[in-house]
């Protein structure tokens, strides 16, 4: 293990809203769109020191990292949400002319891949997985929550398989301390970043334990708008900082 580096590993997958070249003449979502399918300032609150972290800079929209790379679906109204996609969760088009194969393909390669390298490239010193994401405070149309009010914080352990019940508690608990309403796997539970890399035991080199964690955005995000509350953006990078180091202490010492 590196010297001074703890042994979390913090993923932050949808932190991004940046359209690759390679596609931008396709696009028909504006600026503001892709916003709101981003997990805004996730990479300010979840980037804290002395860990090993892992971000994507490429928009969920055109390659989700959190999807398997041939989980290839088109249509989010076939409650379909593959690593790359056409409709929006809120039934908006994606393109005005849509990539080739060939050309996802290459995306799939280019952003995809190198992300879940780069954790693979860590896990060997690593102890255990924070995949840090945020969610909308109401459940959006084409979700089965649809129309309805979320938890503050979320935490996923794939239905207990990439984590154990002692910490999933843990996670739970810490928030609940806090004054913070919490969900273990609902709405969400975890997708490919906890079942590719993840198991309740560490099995060396290639699996850790480890959780999902979603903030709710109306925690730190004004009313009608994209932009942040920066007081409790920071107060949440605090949060955070102060749960990694309860976590490495009481499982990690």
């Amino acid at each position: 293990m590196t010297p001074d580096i703890r042994p979390i590993l913090v993923s932050i997958p949808h932190a991004s809203n940046k359209i690759p070249e390679e596609v931008k003449d396709y696009i028909q979502l504006s600026e503001e769109d892709l916003l709101g399918y981003t997990d805004l300032y996730t990479d300010q609150i979840f980037t804290i020191g002395n860990v090993y972290t892992v971000k994507c800079d490429t928009s969920r929209v055109i390659v989700d990292v959190n999807r398997a790379p041939d989980d290839i679906s088109t249509e989010y109204k076939q409650a379909a949400e593959g690593v790359t996609v056409h409709t929006t969760w809120d039934e908006k088009n994606v393109y005005k002319e849509e990539p080739s194969q060939e050309v996802v393909d290459s995306l799939i390669k280019k952003y995809h891949d190198p992300y879940h390298e780069k954790i693979d490239e860590v896990i060997p010193h690593a102890k255990f997985l924070i995949d840090g994401h945020s969610f909308l405070s109401v459940g959006p149309s084409l979700k089965k929550d649809s129309g309805k009010d979320r938890p503050d914080i979320n935490i996923g352990n794939g239905n207990y398989t990439s984590c154990s019940r002692d910490r999933t508690v843990f996670f739970r608990d810490f928030f609940k301390n806090r004054g913070y309403s919490v969900e273990v796997n609902f709405p969400y539970s975890g997708k490919y970043i906890l079942g590719h890399h993840c198991h309740r035991r560490r099995i060396p080199p290639f699996l850790v334990p480890g959780i999902q964690i979603e903030i709710n955005q109306g925690l730190y995000i004004k009313n009608n708008s994209f932009d942040p509350i920066p007081e409790r953006v920071d107060e949440f990078h605090e949060i955070f900082e102060k749960l990694v180091d309860e976590f490495t202490a009481k499982f990690c010492p």
